[in-house]
Formats: C-alpha cells, sequence, structure tokens
C-alpha cells in the first residue's frame, strides 16, 4: 500500500502479467516498467489454478486436459522429492526421467513402484479418470459443466493423497526440492529485470462471515477463489 496525495493510504491499479515455463510471471505496470515475478508454487498446484480458470471461461474440455497434466506434474514431484529421500543425485533422477516425459502410462507406473515401495501399499486410481480422459483428449468427446467439474474433483483429491503422502513422510525433502525450484526460477531471470517474490496460498472465504475459513480442500475452492478475485478487479 502507498501514501496517496491526502496522506490516505491507496491500494495499487492490479497489474496483469503472463506466467512462461520458468514459472515465473512477466508484468508491466502502468508506467510500463517490466518486471518479474517468482511465482512459489509447484507446477501441479499451478495447473490446478489454469484449469479453475478454464472452468470459469467455460472451457470444459481444457479443465479435463489441464487436471490431467496437473496429476501427472503431482507424479513427478512425489518423484523428485522420494528420489532426493533416497540421496539419488538431481542429474542421475534427470537421466533415468527423460525417456518418459511424454510417456504418462512410464510416468505412473515409475510413481506407482515408488509410491509402494515408500508405503508398502499400492496407489489407487479412479477408474474413471483415464477413461473420462481419454474420451475427451483422444475422440474428442466433449465434457459437459457437470462432467468437467466432477472429473476435477476427482483429480484434485487424489493430487491432495500425493502431497498428503508426502507432507507425513518426505516434509524436509519436500522444502528443498521446492526452494531449489525457487533458486532455479531466479537464476532464470533477465540480467537487469527486478523480480520480487510471490507464495500464493487459496483458501475458503465465507461472504456471510466476512472471514476465511480455511484452506482449499476442493477444485470448486480453486474456482470460488478465482471468481471473488475477478469481482474485486484483479485480472485472474
Amino acid at each position: 500500500m502507498r501514501n496517496g496525495a491526502s496522506g490516505v493510504k491507496t491500494i495499487p491499479a492490479p497489474v496483469a502479467g503472463e506466467m512462461d515455463d520458468h514459472g515465473y510471471i512477466h508484468v508491466t505496470c502502468p508506467k510500463g516498467h517490466v518486471g518479474i515475478v517468482t511465482f512459489d508454487s509447484r507446477r501441479h498446484q499451478v495447473l490446478v489454478e489454469s484449469a479453475a480458470c478454464a472452468f470459469l471461461d467455460g472451457y470444459t474440455n481444457e479443465v479435463v486436459a489441464v487436471m490431467t497434466t496437473a496429476l501427472e506434474r503431482a507424479y513427478e514431484f512425489y518423484l523428485r522429492v522420494s528420489c532426493r529421500a533416497k540421496r539419488i543425485a538431481p542429474t542421475v533422477f534427470e537421466a533415468a526421467w527423460k525417456p518418459m516425459t511424454s510417456q504418462s502410462e512410464r510416468q505412473f507406473g515409475a510413481f506407482q513402484i515408488l509410491y509402494l515401495l515408500d508405503h508398502g501399499g499400492a496407489f489407487t486410481l479412479d477408474p474413471n479418470i483415464p477413461e473420462i480422459r481419454n474420451k475427451v483428449v483422444h475422440k474428442g468427446r466433449i465434457a459437459r459443466e457437470q462432467e468437467a467439474l466432477e472429473f476435477a474433483e476427482r483429480v484434485y483429491t487424489h493430487i491432495r493423497e500425493i502431497e498428503g503422502s508426502i507432507e507425513a513422510k518426505f516434509p524436509e525433502e519436500a522444502k528443498q526440492e521446492a526452494a531449489e525450484e525457487i533458486e532455479r526460477q531466479k537464476a532464470a531471470v533477465p540480467k537487469g529485470i527486478p523480480y520480487v517474490g510471490l507464495k500464493k496460498h487459496t483458501v475458503v472465504y465465507d461472504k456471510t462471515k466476512k472471514e476465511v475459513t480455511g484452506k482449499a480442500t476442493k477444485f470448486i475452492d480453486f474456482v470460488a477463489s478465482i471468481h471473488q478475485s475477478r469481482e474485486r478487479g484483479f485480472p485472474v
């Protein structure tokens, strides 16, 4: 916040930005100054937000496609954290991971086996997820709004399950992996471009009570959060 001419605190106008594959956001202020915001959020979390935006805008097939990708990136994050806990060097992991990057079934298989070794039980995937995904992505079926929402909720339940298993078993390694990701973002910022860090938490806001009641636990919570941000004039 800043002081206006009268000494009264005013809120700066919202600034739109565009995220790139490095995971940071390119912004331009009303005066034309450019900068970068490093976004402290894992790739699968960013994709969930993207799917929520697509749902609000009526792009149901995009919701299915993006949420499927978010789940795959949650698998990847689990693999990276678990391998870090096993003292596997990042270069060794990258060499093993590279052949799988375009093969969803191999990624899920690798995740399944490592999850089994870590927890002593298999990760059970909702069979509706690959079935609906294949009909929409490969056969061109148009998903209706309710179907897209139900699909997203199923996927987000699994993402939360994976995040919970990481927090329970590998909390320090997860922090280390996230910290290194942020450092890679900073290293990729072009010289001479100013940047700031941003860490976002999506919460549930009760309009009646006018208070935050907790963190998002469902996909629809992300949709509601983005909707409320748009109502307040933020370009989400």
